[in-house]
């Protein structure tokens, strides 16, 4: 994640910016877009506590953003 205040028009931060790796610049994206955050608070007071429908919630959510979570193994 860039932390502090970045400007991106700065020289020195366009040089940090291309050295950036794609996954660094998605989570940025996601964590300063308002649709998703909204979305994301919606779904985690809706969620399901355990089992298939909680995954099936979390695949509903990550599908549109692109998203993918790591499926768990159960004991």
């Amino acid at each position: 994640m860039i932390d502090g205040a970045w400007d991106w028009r700065d020289d020195d931060a366009a040089v940090d910016l291309r050295r950036a790796e794609s996954v660094v610049l998605a989570q940025e994206f996601l964590r300063c877009n308002p649709v998703y955050a909204s979305s994301r608070q919606q779904l985690m007071r809706a969620l399901s506590p355990a089992g298939a429908s909680r995954e099936a919630e979390l695949a509903g959510f990550a599908w549109p953003w692109g998203l993918s979570f790591p499926v768990r193994s159960r004991p």
